[in-house]
């Protein structure tokens, strides 16, 4: 404990099967009104999720609008147009009930509505948000981003480069974990974005603003993966599972809104930018590209990260049980099915030069500049060459 630091968590947690039936009765003793817009996505409508929230909703009287034209890595664009929603209806509550990226809509698009300014004018910060007026409640469908308890959120510009807004005022008022909502992903989804809580509590224990509140989160988030990851893609339906996995990901959530994250998520985020790459499936490829080189940096860090992945460590030495903990995460890249390969996605050695330069953009330097060892340009172009080169694949496609 040789460093000082402070741990706010801010966000109610609120964990059950059919937690999600008492939504109507939180928008009340959050926001003292009856009005809600609901910020979701239309896989999400899709499968029936919404319906269940609205029922639940007008069972207590909340007159609702809801807001659907959210897409994986959401624009700036679709941010306004939900907080244009959120003024016109004078809504003092909103809800994000999706993955990361109806959350991260929900999220800034409460705080968008309460100025005159487009998104863009908040893009890294450079216009701090006035204060906030909307209440958020979050309500995950993945168990893999965490955004229910963070203050960040991400999001594209006109140009498809994707940029970050952060306040405090960002961190949701309420996170609703309903382990039934999760049952319905489908096992790609299942496992990409388990594996990007999985990187989250990875990085934020190795991260260099790690303390001890942030191992201990991290540590058991780690645990909570690893036990339940290959249960719940094998029997989609387990709820047990299910809600280890979700509470994993609020955990890992909490871990990086006060750690922050690394390698994987820089080089995650610069794929987004360069091939729209699905997020948990670019984070795990990033840190199955850097974990090894990780480990040479940190061999006492990432020997406990193994421990917590379930590595037997008898006879091992501690490099050795740290290089373990490397092949059993990339044992469960594996066995989750995600196709590691980048060759169908359109991506060649010719986006090497390109790829860097996104690394090294001023939006992923923060992420950079925590891992645990400093990356080059050149270790950084030796990765780039790894991922866009590697001929492996997952399981299933």
């Amino acid at each position: 404990m040789s460093h000082s630091f402070e741990f706010i968590p801010q966000t109610r947690i609120a964990f059950g099967i059919d937690r999600s039936l008492m939504i109507g009765s939180d928008v009340k003793d959050i926001s003292g009104e009856n009005k809600v817009v609901l910020v979701t996505d239309p896989g999400v409508i899709n499968v029936g999720l919404a319906e269940i929230v609205i029922k639940a909703l007008e069972k207590e009287g909340i007159d609702t609008r809801v807001f659907s034209n959210v897409q994986s890595d959401p624009t700036a664009a679709s941010i306004d147009e939900a907080a244009e929603i959120i003024r016109s209806f004078d809504a003092k509550c909103v809800i994000g009930l999706g993955g990361g990226s109806s959350m991260d809509v929900a999220k800034m698009a409460a705080l968008v509505a309460g100025d005159r300014h487009p998104a863009m004018h908040y893009a890294l910060m450079k216009n701090p948000f006035a204060p906030k007026i909307v209440k958020t409640i979050m309500l995950p469908t993945t168990s893999g981003t965490g955004a229910e308890v963070t203050s960040t959120v991400v999001f594209s510009t006109d140009e498809k480069r994707k940029v970050w807004g952060w306040a405090a005022d960002m961190l949701p008022d309420l996170a609703i974990l309903e382990p039934r909502f999760t049952t319905a992903l489908p096992n790609f989804l299942t496992a990409a974005t388990t594996l990007d809580a999985l990187v989250h509590a990875i990085e934020a224990y190795a991260g260099k603003r790690s303390n001890l509140l942030i191992e201990t989160l991290s540590l058991q988030a780690i645990r909570l993966i690893a036990q339940n990851l290959e249960i719940a893609l094998r029997t989609p339906d387990d709820l047990e599972a299910r809600g280890k996995l979700a509470f994993a990901a609020t955990l890992a959530g909490m871990a990086i809104e006060h750690g922050g994250t690394g390698i994987a998520h820089c080089i995650g985020h610069a794929l987004g930018t360069l091939g729209r790459i699905h997020h948990g499936r670019a984070v795990s490829i990033a840190l199955k590209a850097t974990y090894h080189w990780n480990v040479e940096a940190a061999i006492e860090i990432h020997a406990e990260i193994a421990r917590a992945l379930g590595v037997k460590e008898e006879g091992l030495t501690e490099t050795e049980l740290a290089l373990a903990g490397c092949n059993e995460f990339n044992r469960l890249v594996e066995i989750s099915g995600l196709t590691v390969s980048l060759k169908e996605d359109h991506l060649s050695e010719t986006e090497i030069e390109r790829f860097v330069e996104i690394m090294l953009s001023e939006e992923n330097a923060p992420m950079r500049l925590n891992n645990c060892r400093l990356a080059t340009k050149e270790e950084l172009g030796m990765f780039a060459k790894e991922i866009l080169t590697t001929s492996e694949v997952g399981v299933t496609k």
